[in-house]
């Protein structure tokens, strides 16, 4: 028992390190979307319904909506009348933990044996989870880290063992992270592959050959795909039906999103995401190494769902958990399996202390930093216009007025349940809105030449926005390498403001101002 416990000593402080990171990550910013997904839990708690209507944006009075993330929200907002905040964190903590530990079990069980090999899958693991810091925390995407986790270990267990009894896993899987979370299409996506891989087998029997595998019979093969096919069925059974699909075709009908919303747009604009790309980079370099020098191929399915979530991530880094998914589970350890040999470092006792001393030190001053609250709404106003929010509250005459606000924090203004009602949040950048999209319609605001008709087209009575837009500064790469410059950032519509006499500032600090129509005021 005592050995048991020494020999796995280093792995339990490994946990703890990542629960430290995930802690302190966690309370290192406010998800600008939480403020939503706590009031779209509660209406659904107290209603005992769906919502179909847009509640919160005046600019979609009349509209419908479906929350895609009903669930989650519902969680969260039971988590949050439970324990606060805090109990609230601690579910996003133990998600990713909980993720990583079962990425690990299955992993070490099925592939990797050597100590030097799950050493370095560590290494590479945790390389890879700093580049997930931004997209963890309070996020709902989480559930799709471990829920996409959990599918690919089962096609996985699937592919080794030609047993369909795993598949029948994915049939709750899909109809729950259908309830959870929107980016359960990628799940679908990948058993649709995996289909059509079983299919191109059976065509072509030659390829089993070529890519060292071994087919399902006709037989089995149909009972697999009914399988399947019943669980992509199932996300059809979700308290939105078909309305699901049809909301969320909007994303990929317009993708104006993709390139104006920071966590949607890829690592490799400005600025650059240098760890998600070093991770993407690295990994690639490893799978063309193996695939190549190796005496153990990856198989080809792997290898196309690598490159599918490789192109995802890519385009936007809101994917790269996803691709850290499919990496730890795909092609890392065909790729450092029996590859190691040459490498002959003995992990000795005193090497083993040394690295649960640093641990433990370096878990230690991450929980020192960080910033435990219990009041998200109260506790972020380095960043939050709380102060801002506060005036209008109190001044009864201007809370029900049109307001324009910056996009940043319309899920904070509705978490304030204040009863402002915003101009945009996070929900719909998307939407479809007069031959464009909402985002399209909202940057239009900041066109020199389309502010005042903006204005007066939608009939805005009061803007909330930053006070100040932060300068481009570019790093060391950009500057010197990419030829950037040090960059002002001017809004338009606050020089219109400051220019106009048809409206008055009536409120300024160092994060928000407020302008009220004069004939409002």
């Amino acid at each position: 028992m005592l050995k048991s416990i020494l020999k796995n000593i280093a792995w339990f402080f490994y946990y703890l390190f990542i629960a430290c990171l995930l802690w302190t990550n966690s309370f290192g910013y406010l998800d600008p979307d939480y403020g939503w997904h706590l009031k779209f839990g509660e209406i659904i708690s107290q209603t005992r319904s769906m919502p179909h209507d847009q509640i919160f944006m005046w600019s979609l009075n009349n509209k419908s909506w479906v929350d895609h993330e009903w669930l989650s929200n519902l969680i969260t907002y039971g988590l949050n009348l439970f324990g606060g905040y805090i109990m609230v964190s601690l579910f996003f903590v133990i998600i990713p933990l909980l993720t990583i530990f079962i990425i690990n079990r299955y992993v070490f069980k099925t592939y990797l044996n050597a100590k030097r090999e799950k050493i370095f899958f560590a290494i590479l693991q945790l390389f890879g989870i700093f580049g997930c810091l931004p997209h963890f925390g309070v996020r709902m995407q989480e559930l799709a880290f471990l829920l996409f986790s959990l599918e690919l270990i089962t096609l996985d267990k699937f592919r080794n063992s030609h047993k369909i009894k795993y598949l029948l896993w994915l049939i709750p899987l899909i109809y729950f992270w259908a309830c959870l979370h929107g980016s359960y299409l990628i799940g679908i996506a990948i058993i649709i592959g995996m289909l059509l891989y079983e299919l191109g087998l059976i065509i072509f029997p030659k390829t089993k050959n070529l890519a060292n595998e071994t087919s399902l019979d006709i037989k089995k093969y149909f009972l697999a795909a009914a399988i399947l096919l019943v669980a992509i069925l199932t996300s059809c059974l979700t308290p939105y039906g078909k309305e699901l699909y049809d909301f969320l075709k909007d994303y990929g009908s317009n993708r104006y999103y993709l390139s104006h919303i920071e966590e949607w747009r890829s690592p490799y604009s400005l600025p650059l995401r240098y760890d998600q790309i070093a991770f993407s980079v690295l990994i690639f370099t490893l799978f063309l190494g193996s695939y190549f020098f190796a005496k153990q191929k990856i198989k080809p399915w792997k290898l196309a769902s690598f490159i599918a979530l490789l192109v995802l991530a890519s385009r936007s880094v809101r994917h790269f958990p996803l691709f850290l998914v499919s990496s730890l589970i795909l092609i890392i350890p065909t790729s450092i399996r029996g590859n190691l040999d040459a490498i002959n470092i003995p992990y000795k006792r005193y090497l083993k202390a040394l690295t649960i001393i640093c641990l433990i030190l370096i878990g230690s001053s991450l929980l020192i930093q960080s910033k435990t609250n219990k009041t998200p709404f109260r506790s972020y106003c380095d960043y939050y216009p709380c102060q801002a929010v506060d005036f209008i509250k109190n001044n009864k005459k201007y809370s029900k007025l049109k307001l324009f606000n910056d996009y940043g924090w319309g899920g904070y203004i509705i978490g304030t349940d204040y009863g402002i009602r915003p101009f945009i949040d996070g929900r719909l950048p998307q939407y479809p809105y007069k031959n464009h999209s909402l985002l399209e319609e909202y940057s239009d605001f900041f066109k020199k030449d389309l502010v005042a008709k903006k204005l007066k087209e939608h009939d805005v009575e009061i803007i909330l926005f930053k006070s100040k837009e932060p300068p481009y500064e570019p790093d060391f790469f950009e500057k010197y390498f990419l030829g950037k410059k040090y960059e002002e950032r001017k809004n338009p519509l606050l020089e219109f403001l400051k220019d106009s006499n048809n409206w008055s500032l009536v409120y300024n600090d160092d994060i928000a101002f407020i302008y009220v129509r004069k004939d409002k005021k």
